[in-house]
């Protein structure tokens, strides 16, 4: 990868979830699929910043010009520039010398999965965006859109990792996590994305025995990587889905649209929205249809979805 392209992997949350927070240890799982940051020098020295960002189908969402000295939009600025604009001047207040010339310069963003199935859209940005400006991401990632960093750091990860906050150098631990059981599990995007803030504010709301939660947790993050069975996974699982969900008076995913299905299925991220995680020992299409049912078209294997060691 050269010095004008920058590249970050998305995530999907195994364990923890939100209380990976507050320190617990949570697995996460770098994707196949994410976002790419291009930039190109321009002959100008107009001071102008051209931006571009295009979904996974190569259409623009974003078209924007901005006034490299102040970061401003030249002409009007919607809610996406402005967020664009705050990111790109904590950077340069964590780095001076960041765009900081009169050259004009392109910058195209391209997505390589569909913004609404929340795999990182904002954390591969960030961390594109913190590589490029030589700041640190986890710092960047405060200022902008806050969260525990997890993402950020799947989004330089290059297989599963153990990540621990804190403050802006987390712990993080690259980890040979690669079941044997790997071709049962699947991941079904359930057709609606649930905003993080939204269940970062039911969290912090409605959580309760936060200490006991989190060994609980810790101990169920460690068994996982160790088990050696199907059967022992689906119990870690389901084990987890019923710490989270007494602990923050939340229905599983389960109990509320899978209460037929012949496997485990747990929530992966915000609950109630996003991918659930399916385990599943026949045919595919068996599993397909059965989804299709429930109106849920959207289904990948580990392969598809997990990065590759």
């Amino acid at each position: 990868m050269d010095k004008n392209t920058f590249y970050g992997h998305g995530k999907l949350l195994l364990t923890a979830e939100y209380f990976v927070l507050d320190g617990a240890k949570a697995l996460a799982l770098p994707t196949q699929l994410g976002q790419h940051l291009r930039l190109q020098n321009l002959s100008g020295s107009n001071n102008l910043l051209y931006w571009v960002a295009l979904n996974n189908k190569r259409q623009p969402w974003l078209k924007t010009v901005l006034d490299k000295r102040d970061f401003s939009c030249v002409g009007t600025a919607d809610d996406a520039t402005m967020r664009l604009s705050r990111a790109l001047s904590f950077c340069r207040n964590l780095n001076p010398a960041f765009l900081n010339n009169n050259n004009d310069v392109a910058v195209e963003t391209q997505l390589e999965f569909p913004n609404e199935w929340g795999l990182g859209s904002s954390s591969t940005f960030i961390y594109c965006l913190a590589a490029w400006a030589q700041v640190n991401a986890y710092e960047l990632l405060e200022k902008t859109l806050g969260g525990s960093g997890y993402d950020v750091a799947c989004a330089g990860a290059h297989k599963p990792i153990l990540y621990q906050r804190n403050e802006f150098s987390p712990i993080m631990e690259e980890v040979n996590w690669n079941p044997v059981f790997k071709h049962h599990i699947y991941f079904a995007y359930q057709g609606k994305k649930k905003l993080s803030s939204e269940a970062i504010t039911h969290y912090k709301n409605n959580m309760r025995n936060k200490g006991a939660t989190i060994q609980a947790l810790n101990k169920i993050t460690k068994q996982v990587l160790s088990c050696a069975t199907l059967s022992e996974f689906e119990q870690l699982l389901m084990a987890h889905e019923e710490i989270i969900a007494k602990s923050l008076s939340l229905p599983k995913v389960k109990e509320e649209r899978f209460v037929d299905f012949n496997g485990a299925v747990k929530s992966l991220g915000a609950w109630g929205g996003d991918f659930v995680l399916l385990t599943h020992t026949g045919p595919r299409e068996t599993l397909a249809t059965y989804l299709r049912s429930k109106n849920i078209d959207t289904l990948l294997n580990w392969d598809e979805m997990i990065l590759s060691l």
